[in-house]
């Protein structure tokens, strides 16, 4: 086109990005209280090998935490060292969802009271479809009235009937995710600093969005 545009350097690009605030838009498709499902998974981190391997290895990666819809929709995004406590982080992927929930959905990682408590506070009522620990006992306290509804299920009927009636199947929709994460943006971060890591997982979470935005494939059963 001919056109005279400053276009900046990946070296400036680099050296700016941890300042940058991008937010993970969302475009709500109704106003009904959203299940959600929380997990995290590894990501290499630039300059280092393969993260499966070997003590030193290991510090060679980060945890991205994700917080997802029944749609696929990323509603919110962390980045954390890879010793993190999956539940730990739990607390903060809520505070940065707005809007109501009507359900939570994590894995063994995630049985912890402070989750318990970080759902309660951000929506009243909602479901905890959290999988107890293989050691969980019944604590009889209120805070883990759901929790204790749970582990009494398992005992009675065992794991899969619980797994299939209370809705944890859920858990298969941030599974895919992260594959399509891996698969389209890949599975090591390139940024060097920490704040920029962050920055660089919103905005592959938002590309991600963005494409979901696009369009999807519709399922048909077969004849």
């Amino acid at each position: 086109m001919g056109l005279k545009l400053p276009t900046p350097d990946h070296t400036t690009l680099s050296r700016r990005s941890h300042s940058l605030k991008p937010i993970l838009f969302h475009r709500a498709s109704a106003v009904e209280p959203v299940h959600l499902i929380v997990d995290s998974t590894g990501l290499s981190i630039h300059g280092e090998g393969p993260w499966s391997s070997g003590k030193k290895q290991r510090r060679g990666w980060r945890k991205l935490h994700i917080l997802v819809d029944e749609d696929g929709s990323i509603r919110s995004s962390c980045v954390s060292k890879w010793y993190t406590r999956d539940g730990s982080r739990a607390p903060h992927l809520l505070d940065g969802f707005d809007g109501d929930i009507a359900s939570l959905t994590g894995d063994r990682g995630y049985d912890q009271r402070s989750v318990y408590r970080s759902v309660a506070k951000k929506s009243h009522g909602a479901a905890t479809v959290i999988h107890p620990r293989s050691n969980a006992i019944v604590s009889g306290m209120d805070e883990w009235r759901q929790r204790d509804r749970h582990v009494h299920k398992i005992r009675r009927e065992g794991v899969e009937t619980w797994r299939r009636e209370s809705g944890y199947y859920r858990q298969s929709t941030v599974e895919n995710t992260f594959y399509r994460y891996k698969t389209i943006i890949g599975r090591r971060l390139r940024a060097r600093g920490e704040a920029a890591r962050q920055v660089e997982a919103v905005i592959a979470c938002k590309i991600l969005n963005g494409l979901l935005e696009q369009g999807r494939a519709e399922s048909v059963p077969g004849a």
